[in-house]
This record gives C-alpha cells, structure tokens and sequence, in this order.
C-alpha cells in the first residue's frame, strides 16, 4: 500500500491477536508495535499515526495523541473511545460491521441452556460427591416464551435457533417504531420466561434498569450478551438472592474484566468472560475488515492529498 520509507506507525491492541498472513500484511504497509490500552506508553501514543482497538481507550491517552488522524475499532459499536473528543480532535473513528451473529446467537443459547439445565450446579454436585442433593426439577424449553429485546441480526439469528426449539418468540418493538409481529415492549418483559438483551449502546443510562427486571415474570430468566452498560446488575443480583428470577447468563459486564464476582458465584448464573463473539471464523472476519478499513482510509487520505 505505502513505500517502506513511508510507512506510518501503527498501534495494535494487544487485546487483538492477528494470524501471521494478518500481521504480515499490517506490516506491510506500517510499522507496527503492540500496546496495552490499560496501560498505555505515552512515548507510543504521541508517536503513532493509526491505531488499533478492542479495548477502551481513556480520555487521557486521546488528548496525548497529537499525530494520530485513524482509529479502527474491532467492535460494532464505537464507544470503546470518547467520539466527541476523537471529533474534536480531529482523530477518525471507525467500527466494524456486525460480523459476529452466529457466534453471539449461538452463545445466547449456549447460556440458556447452562442455565436452564442446571449445568452448573449439577457439575459441582457431581465433582463433590453430591449426586441430586439439592437440584429441583431441570427447565424445558420447548412451549416457552423467549422475549428479544434487539431484533437485529442476531436478535434474528437467536429467534430462528428459539423456534427450530419449539419456543415462542416474543419480539420487542422500539418505542415509536411498532412493526407487525412486535409487542411493546413491557408486554414482552411480563411475558417472556426468558428475556434476551441484544441492543447496541443506550448511551449513559442503563437501559434494563431495576424498574424492568422488577416486572419480569416470577421464576423468569435473563440474558445479556450484548452490552454491560446496559443493565442494572446490583438489582439483578438482588433479585435472584431473593428467588423472584430462575436465573441469569451473562457475557457482558458494565466494567471488564470483571472484578466483583459475588453475582457470579451463585449455582444460578453462569458467567462467561465477553466471549460469545470469540470464534475462529468471527475473529478471522473481523480481523480482516478491521485492517481493510485502516488501508482504506489511508488510501483515501493519498488520493485527497494527490
């Protein structure tokens, strides 16, 4: 893409692990050097010209990057940066599309059935000599009522695995944005015996907040593989210490990695580490786009330049 003699510096989250092709072509055309987004070295930051992301990246390390004019994000959503203050800057921005449906769907249920069958508690109960002691009756899923809240593509994805199961969907409509076949929205939270959250970003606030769960059907069950920030976990936790919800499997969590695991110890929560996107076919995909992206903005820089 570029000469050797002009190749720019690029930063490369060592959040993202790319194959040998990948990295030989990255090299190609820039000089790369890997970097902690956590802990960043302020030396690369005010050298580099492009960079990188899976991680996020704190207002202070933007404001020390005075050469950087690129940043590829390897995520749908782009709030892995403050976007106001990369604008301002005048840094570009760009995510990647969304790549990962089939492993995210495919996840969802992964954590459906975890919980549903009692995986977890029964692992432990065997590994300890305990056999039955203490498990109730496992849940069926066929007949159930399988609430989306996100009817994306993988909200798609994950209501075409619920109905091949025999489950009934239950979608969400947006507010204002009704479309047939959709239900409002808090008809479907006091339906659903379980509720899957597959919404992009809300912002600030915290979408499935206490007011929401609160209104969850008795002994229901809740999903999140989309975005920590968009749920009230305190709450959450409070509600399955009480018996009021079946449980929870979640993917996602408001800070990561997570730290405070007390929600994550009881026998009815199965919590996986942000990894329902982390298969081989995805990451290869999203590898690719995420560099073709960076090459293509440079390219579109020259050609402005020329």
């Amino acid at each position: 893409m570029m000469q050797s003699n002009q190749k720019l510096n690029c930063l490369l989250d060592s959040a993202i692990v790319l194959s040998k092709a990948d990295m030989a072509r990255l090299s190609a055309g820039y000089n790369v050097e890997l970097f902690s987004p956590h802990n960043p070295n302020e030396e690369q930051l005010s050298n580099c010209d492009a960079v990188l992301l899976h991680s996020r990246l704190s207002r202070d390390s933007l404001l020390k990057m005075s050469k950087c004019k690129y940043i590829g994000i390897r995520a749908h959503n782009t709030d892995y940066i403050d976007r106001k203050l990369a604008e301002e800057l005048g840094i570009s921005y760009k995510g990647i599309p969304q790549l990962s449906q089939t492993s995210v769907a495919e996840h969802t249920f992964a954590l459906i059935f975890a919980v549903t069958k009692q995986l977890k508690f029964s692992h432990n109960n065997v590994i300890h000599g305990n056999w039955r002691s203490g498990l109730t009756p496992n849940y069926e899923l066929a007949s159930k009522k399988l609430g989306i809240i996100g009817n994306g593509q993988i909200g798609k994805q994950v209501g075409a695995i619920g109905r091949a199961l025999g489950m009934e969907i239950l979608v969400a409509s947006k507010l204002g944005e009704e479309k047939e076949g959709e239900l409002p929205l808090g008809q479907v939270i006091q339906q659903s015996d379980i509720l899957t959250l597959h919404l992009s970003t809300k912002g600030n606030s915290v979408f499935f907040d206490k007011e929401k769960i609160a209104r969850m059907k008795p002994n229901a069950i809740l999903i999140n593989t989309s975005r920590g920030s968009l749920l009230d976990y305190k709450f959450l936790e409070e509600s399955l210490r009480a018996g009021k919800l079946f449980g929870a499997g979640l993917d996602v969590f408001p800070e990561e990695p997570l730290k405070e695991t007390s929600l994550c110890d009881l026998t009815n929560v199965i919590c996986t580490p942000h990894v329902a996107y982390y298969t081989e076919e995805t990451i290869a995909s999203m590898n690719e786009t995420l560099i073709t992206n960076l090459e293509e903005f440079h390219k579109a820089v020259e050609d402005k330049e020329n």
